[in-house]
Parts: C-alpha cells; structure tokens; sequence
C-alpha cells in the first residue's frame, strides 16, 4: 500500500511538473521541439524539429534557430515521433484511436483566456505574481521567434492552464466526444440507433481510449 502511493505521489509530481512547463514564454506541447514530418495537400513533405503550438494547436518548425509557422491550411497529417496529427476545423488534433477513415481525436489549446481573467495559481508569473492582459504579454513563438532566446526564458513567462478535449472524427464531421454533443449533431432519423449503441456498448465517456467504440457506430 504504502509502495503504491509512492508511485501515485510520483506520478501526480510528473503531471505537475509538465503542467508548470507551459507557461507564455513556452506555450507548446512538448518539452523543446521534436523531429517531425509534415505533409501537404499538393503531396510535399517537410521534415524539420516541430512543436504544437498551444495559442491556436498550430504548427511551428526550426529553420535553423528561428521559429516559424506552418500554413495551416496546407496541412493533411504530422507525425511527431510517436505521434500524429490530424488538420480538423484549422486545428492540429491528434490521433488516440483509429485513422484517417475515422478515429478519436484530442485537442489541447493553452487557456489564455483564464490567464487575463484570474491571478490565483495560473495567471501569475512563474518567478513574480501578476497579471497582465494577453495583447501586453509576450509569447513565446509569436512575439519572441528565436528557439534559444525562449528555451534560455521557458519560466519566465506567466503560467498558463491547458484545456483539453475530445473528438470524434469521420470524413466528413467532428463530433464533440460527449453523448449530449453527438446527439445534438445527429440526423433526427439516426438518434435511435445511437441509442440502442449505447445500451449494447458500454462507453466511459471520460476515457479516451474507451471512446474508439463509438467509431464503430459511424462506420456502420
């Protein structure tokens, strides 16, 4: 017992620690940028150290030390090592469950909107308390476009709290992964089915890996 909420305390400390690092300086999803692969809709493909960049889930590469953004348009799929991105609504969403015909889908975008709203524990300076409104800050990646400049200043922005949600994607819609948000987009003669779904298919709405049963429903 006293072993297991050992690793529980350690695993809580990782999560925190990963949320401080996303601050206005680094507002990112990963730690510093990864190698990576873009490919476009005109069939070209860019391979260069790549982020997610939290403001609007768009995507920033190196080009040599200065950060830029890609086209977001332009973009069909970005595998970040392990990881790959879907181009949804304007939005990079990656893949939990599934492919391109359809699958679970998540969304992360840094809560700048909480961060001129509220100085509690997001909202302030990672070294000072304060809070400021978002077009005085300088963020990282936009305002501030050299990769050294803001790995060397990563917690001396403000912090900022990172919203996450989930999707369901097919060819040709997104679905707010809730059972209220699939209803409210479903076509009247379809809301029965989806129903008797879920009476035959357990779904635990808050786990994402539990959500790729619904795929099953849109791929009949």
């Amino acid at each position: 017992m006293k072993k297991s909420a050992l690793i529980l305390t350690a695993i809580c400390l990782t999560f925190a620690l990963q949320a401080q690092n996303i601050t206005t300086m680094w507002p990112y999803k990963y730690s510093d940028f990864r190698d990576g692969t873009v490919y476009f809709l005109n069939k070209r493909t860019l391979s260069a150290p790549v982020n997610i960049h939290l403001l609007k889930s768009s995507l920033h590469y190196l080009d040599k030390e200065q950060i830029k953004e890609v086209t977001t348009s332009e973009i069909v799929l970005v595998k970040i090592e392990e990881d790959s991105y879907y181009m949804r609504d304007n939005q990079l969403m990656r893949v939990v469950s599934g492919d391109s015909t359809g699958f679970v889908a998540e969304l992360l975008l840094a809560d700048f909107d909480a961060l001129t709203e509220s100085g509690g524990a997001y909202g302030s300076s990672s070294n000072v308390q304060a809070t400021r409104k978002l077009s005085s800050l300088e963020v990282g990646g936009i305002n501030i476009t050299n990769h050294m400049e803001l790995k060397s200043n990563k917690d001396g922005g403000s912090l900022l709290p990172v919203k996450k949600k989930y999707f369901i994607v097919t060819p040709d819609a997104l679905y707010p992964a809730t059972k209220k948000g699939i209803e409210s987009q479903l076509p009247a003669n379809r809301l029965a089915d989806f129903r008797q779904f879920l009476k035959q298919n357990k779904v635990s709405w808050r786990n994402p890996e539990s959500l790729s049963v619904l795929l099953q429903f849109f791929n009949e």
